[in-house]
This record gives structure tokens, sequence and C-alpha cells, in this order.
């Protein structure tokens, strides 16, 4: 499955570009994250709770970031298991200013694939969920990337 968009952040690019780096951060805002811990560089141990329609689950797994270019474009892959299956996540993200001063656009591509018993739900139900995980995100992201924003740069 694909997923792609745009999202405005009121932040700046560089606030914004820190907080996506921020451990604590990522922490907060991957939806059902119950713990992050760093193997390395760019590298997370990770187990997250997810539910999808009738199936809960708790995956673990991975969790890699890789800056494709600094301050304006990076990778995340996640990949994990559960009792209930396997979820790989390729997720690609482009910073660039916003239409407004002091404003980020986010561009985003992610591909997903479910194995195992949840991929019997059907895409339209993981359609949704999809959908769901990554609002969820953003969302998350426009609240915590305020403690990164300067004082008085755009953020209402």
């Amino acid at each position: 499955m694909r997923f792609t968009g745009n999202r405005p952040v009121p932040a700046p690019a560089s606030s914004v570009w820190e907080a996506l780096h921020d451990t604590d951060v990522l922490r907060a805002i991957v939806p059902g994250c119950r713990e992050m811990a760093p193997l390395g560089a760019g590298t997370f141990a990770a187990t997250m709770s997810a539910r999808v329609g009738p199936i809960a689950d708790t995956y673990r797994g991975t969790f890699d970031l890789c800056d494709l270019s600094h301050g304006s474009e990076l990778v995340v892959g996640v990949a994990a298991s559960g009792r209930c299956g396997r979820i790989a996540v390729d997720l690609r993200v482009a910073l660039s200013e916003g239409t407004t001063s002091g404003t980020t656009m986010l561009r985003y591509v992610a591909d997903a694939s479910v194995t195992g018993f949840v991929s019997r739900l059907g895409t339209p139900t993981l359609t949704v969920a999809g959908g769901h995980f990554t609002g969820s995100f953003f969302r998350g992201l426009e609240r915590s990337v305020r403690r990164f924003a300067p004082v008085g740069a755009g953020v209402a």
C-alpha cells in the first residue's frame, strides 16, 4: 500500500528537522509506541501496540532513521513482527519552506506492507488504518515541534 501527501507544519524547517531526530518526540508521536531504545546511530529497538479493526497486537522490531539530505530529506524504515503478522514501512519525507513565513511543508511517500492474519482484513480496512496512523503521527509532530521552535517563529 502507498500513502502520499503534503502536510503543513506551523514551525520553521530547522525546528521540524530537530523534532524528527529527537528520540523522546518520536516515542511520543508514533501512535502506539510503548518503547524506543537506541541501538546505534539512527537505529532503535521499538515496541508498538496497534489495533486494526477487531485485531489488536503488539509489534516488536526496528525503527531506522536515515538522512538523505541534511535538513531537507529523510527516510524512516520500520520492520516489526507480532503474533498476527509482520509490518514493514518505508517512509520518505521531504521538508521545504511553507507558503507562510516560519512554516514548513512536509511531503511524504510511505510504502507499507502487512503480512499474516492482519493482511486478511483487506485493503479498505488497512487503508483507513494507515490514514489514521499517518494523521496521528503528523498531528503529534505539530504539537511536539512547538518546543523546538524559536519564540515568535511562526508558531501559532
